[in-house]
């Protein structure tokens, strides 16, 4: 639940099966348990000549292939191109964001684990402080950046986006046959990608300073990688 749905994949069972390409770039990244109104598909492929690979073990099969432009619209090479431009540029965003989103929950999720082995140890009194103060702060970050009040893809109308939602609307504006980005869409994309700066350059600092402070800590305590309670 949450995130993009599993990607097709071609049958492994004996015959013959046909796979159809949506062309469209990869899937982009999502985090369990966060819900988006919106699409996690990958951006169409503009027109022109592709490539199409099938590797099996040792095997392979290539064939070309060429993507025409609808006959009703009338584009330039320049704008098809400038369109892909911004459409990745917001793809990149996204997947970047999610992806370290899911870094930080790992790590805030080894540091609630030792605390939880460590509540009970006055003597390290200090390491528990410094380690509960960490798991607070990774997730404060975290839900700037990502809704996790919603429980359902219909309850995200109870709570409001965040940082990664409004990149998907954006993208999802952006994906359209018509090949124009307007103004106000390259506005809104160097808006947020200024927020999105600023709060990797807080996740950099985080895992700089506190979280090598807390590992300098432990290390320091002496403490087993294994923690024992009976």
């Amino acid at each position: 639940p949450g995130g993009p749905d599993a990607d097709p994949v071609l049958p492994a069972s004996k015959g013959l099966h046909r796979f159809v390409w949506d062309l469209r770039y990869p899937t982009l990244k999502g985090v369990p348990r966060v819900f988006i109104e919106g699409s996690y598909q990958g951006r169409k492929v503009a027109p022109g000549a592709y490539l199409l690979r099938l590797r099996m073990g040792s095997k392979e099969a290539t064939t070309q292939v060429r993507v025409l432009p609808h006959p009703k619209i009338t584009a330039t090479k320049a704008e098809y191109a400038e369109q892909q431009q911004w459409q990745k540029k917001v793809e990149d965003d996204i997947n970047d964001i999610h992806q370290s989103v899911l870094n930080m929950r790992k790590a805030r999720q080894q540091v609630a684990g030792i605390n939880d082995r460590l509540a009970k140890n006055a003597a390290q009194k200090t390491l528990y402080e410094q380690g509960q103060a960490i798991v607070k702060k990774l997730q404060q970050w975290e839900d700037e950046l990502v809704q996790n009040k919603a429980q359902s893809n219909d309850d995200i109308i109870n709570f409001v986006n965040k940082l990664s939602a409004d990149y998907i609307f954006l993208r999802g504006e952006m994906d359209a046959n018509i090949p124009y980005v307007t103004k106000g869409q390259k506005e809104q994309f160097d808006a947020m990608h200024a927020i999105w700066e600023k709060q990797k350059a807080a996740m950099h600092q985080m895992l700089a300073n506190e979280i090598s402070a807390f590992n300098k800590l432990y290390q320091q305590a002496g403490l087993p990688a294994i923690i024992l309670q009976y």
